[in-house]
């Protein structure tokens, strides 16, 4: 219980401490991951505009995020029922959709890191932009009410996982084409 008692306490911290600046970077980033909408945009883009390359990175990233969503956040969620902090603690600053859904764990999270970590490993340049605007979206979570810490944690933490497998078996299934096509 001692950990879920620093959590509540982390994101009372968090919350607390607004101002206008932060509102106006936070915000943006917050609202871009709603239901994956930046990720789902980026994914089409690639696959319309993107080389054969760009389309498989764009297809492990949509794919990797699906089944990070449908088979292990979800039933997650089911299993853990939090409630969001702004629904169940008094005095809590939201901003965003009012949902209705389980806290724990955090979806935007979990997105955003799959994203970074297999986009970063395609343009390594944009990886540190991209680790970046990760740690800015995972904090925008308990910042605006939707998520205790640990909730973007836990999704951080899922996300890269999954984006470090899906890139490795996308790796191994490059090579063994390569070998058979010699």
């Amino acid at each position: 219980m001692r950990l879920l008692e620093l959590d509540r306490s982390a994101l009372i911290w968090i919350n607390s401490h607004h101002n206008a600046a932060l509102d106006a970077i936070l915000a943006p980033i917050a609202y871009a991951g709603e239901c994956g909408a930046l990720w789902i945009a980026v994914g089409l883009t690639m696959l319309i505009a993107g080389r054969s390359g760009t389309k498989r990175t764009a297809l492990v990233m949509l794919i990797t995020m699906i089944v990070v969503d449908r088979l292990i956040a979800y039933p997650l969620g089911r299993v853990f029922e939090r409630e969001r902090p702004y629904l169940a603690l008094e005095g809590v600053r939201q901003l965003g959709i009012h949902w209705k859904s389980g806290s724990f764990p955090s979806g935007h999270a979990h997105n955003v890191w799959v994203a970074a970590v297999i986009l970063g490993r395609y343009w390594r340049r944009l990886a540190p932009a991209l680790v970046v605007f990760a740690v800015l979206t995972c904090y925008s979570r308990p910042y605006f009410g939707m998520h205790y810490p640990l909730d973007t944690v836990a999704g951080a933490c899922i996300g890269i996982l999954a984006g470090f497998a899906a890139s490795a078996i996308d790796r191994r299934l490059s090579r063994r084409k390569e070998a058979e096509a010699r």
